[in-house]
């Protein structure tokens, strides 16, 4: 005696499960967005003299599961930590930090969706 099962999508579930085994581009994906939100975030709150620091205000690219999100290490943006931090001269305007920190749970929120996204759930 034999009994014959038939299951509507087995292969989108067999898809779902080869994802988990391979979660990078999920990943990936959702570093992207949250990092472009942040970097936009940042950006909009960057204080402002002439628009050169603002302007370098970037995202890197995805490394080992990470990705880097503030001023370029370039050009004029290598001050950035001046206004962060201060001088013995200049109060500081910590711009990065309490943009992070008002930017976490949104930031979370993305990545939240994106795998939710990714793995179709």
């Amino acid at each position: 005696m034999s009994v014959d099962i038939k299951m509507d999508g087995l292969d989108e579930l067999r898809d779902k499960l080869k994802s988990f085994a391979n979660p990078e581009p999920i990943i990936k994906a959702a570093l992207e967005q949250s990092g472009e939100h942040l970097r936009g975030a940042i950006e909009n709150t960057t204080p402002v003299r002439t628009g050169a620091l603002k302007a370098a205000i970037v995202k890197g690219e995805v490394i080992d599961g990470k990705i880097q999100i503030g001023p370029s290490q370039q050009g004029p943006a290598f001050r950035a930590h001046f206004l962060e931090f201060g001088t013995s001269r200049m109060s500081s305007q910590p711009f990065l930090r309490n943009t992070f920190e008002q930017q976490k749970s949104k930031v979370e929120q993305i990545i939240a969706e994106e795998i939710r996204k990714g793995l179709g759930i």
